[in-house]
C-alpha cells in the first residue's frame, strides 16, 4: 500500500502464528524470547514485559509477552508471545519496502533461532487499520459509509420509529487464494477524541509449512491483495482527498 500525504492509516501489523501443543513448547518459549532479543536489541533496545511475572506462560497461548521497542514508547515494535511473533508499525513510521525488509528480516531471525521452525504449520496474517474522521454531530457512520464508501447498507428493516441507529460494528469475510480476506468496519475513536469510521482490512494465510522465501512471497502478495481492496473500497471522492 504506497504512501499516500493524507493517508488515513492508523497501524500496519504483520504476524506469525503457530500451535502451542505442549509442556515443551511453552519451556521452548523462555529460551526464545531472549534468543530474539539478543538478536534484535541493536535496533530494538528497550524491553518490555507485558504481563505480570506471576501469570503463567501456559495461559498465555497466542497473546503477546513480550515487547521490543527501540526507545520507550517507540515504534515501530516486535512482540512475541508463545506461538506468536509480531511486527507493528504506525502509519509515521511506514513505508511498504521498509516494512516488508523488517519483517523478512524477522522471519530470518526466528527461523535461525528456533530449531522447530523448519518443522513448524504457522498462519500468517497482514493487517491494516485505517480511520475515517467524520462530524457525528451532523451525521452517523452509515450516512458516511453510505455517502464515502463502496458499500451500501440499508437499515430500512428498522424504520419502524421502535428504534434509533446507536453505532456500527460490521464484518465481511472472504476466501481468497491460498487464505482468507477479513474487512471489519466499525464506529470508534483516535486517541480518545476524534469520532470516525474503523477500517480493519486482514489478511490470513492458510495455515501450512512455509520456507522462508514462501513466506516472503506471501507477505507481498497479501500487500497487493490489501492495497487493490483499499483502494476499490474508497474510490471516488474519499481517495482523492488522501492525496
Amino acid at each position: 500500500m504506497s504512501k499516500l500525504p493524507n493517508a488515513p492509516l492508523v497501524e500496519v501489523i504483520f504476524e506469525i502464528k503457530w500451535d502451542i501443543s505442549n509442556r515443551t513448547d511453552v519451556v521452548d518459549f523462555q529460551y526464545l524470547h531472549g534468543d530474539l532479543y539478543s538478536r534484535l536489541k541493536e535496533r530494538y533496545a528497550f524491553r518490555e514485559s507485558l504481563v505480570p511475572p506471576e501469570v503463567p506462560f501456559e495461559v498465555m497461548k497466542g497473546i503477546p509477552v513480550f515487547r521490543f521497542r527501540p526507545q520507550k514508547n517507540g515504534h515501530p515494535l516486535v512482540q512475541i508471545g508463545p506461538g506468536l511473533l509480531t511486527f507493528n508499525a504506525l502509519d509515521s513510521q511506514y513505508y511498504w519496502e521498509e516494512f516488508r525488509e523488517e519483517s523478512n528480516r524477522l522471519i530470518g531471525i526466528l527461523d535461525d533461532i528456533y530449531p522447530k521452525y523448519k518443522e513448524l504449520d504457522v498462519s500468517p496474517i497482514l493487517t491494516y487499520i485505517d480511520f475515517f474522521e467524520y462530524d457525528r454531530k451532523n451525521v452517523n457512520s452509515l450516512d458516511f459509509i453510505n455517502s464515502y464508501l463502496q458499500l451500501n447498507i440499508s437499515p430500512s428493516f428498522m424504520d419502524s420509529g421502535d428504534a434509533t441507529f446507536k453505532d456500527m460494528n460490521a464484518q465481511l469475510n472472504y476466501k481468497v487464494r491460498n487464505g482468507s480476506l477479513s474487512l471489519n468496519i466499525s464506529d470508534g475513536k483516535i486517541n480518545n477524541e476524534k469520532d470516525g469510521v474503523v477500517l480493519q482490512t486482514k489478511v490470513i494465510g492458510d495455515k501450512k509449512r512455509y520456507t522462508k522465501p514462501d513466506l516472503s512471497l506471501w507477505i507481498d502478495t497479501a500487500h497487493e491483495l490489501s492495497s487493490k481492496v483499499f483502494k476499490s473500497l474508497t474510490t471516488g471522492e474519499l481517495f482523492e482527498s488522501f492525496k
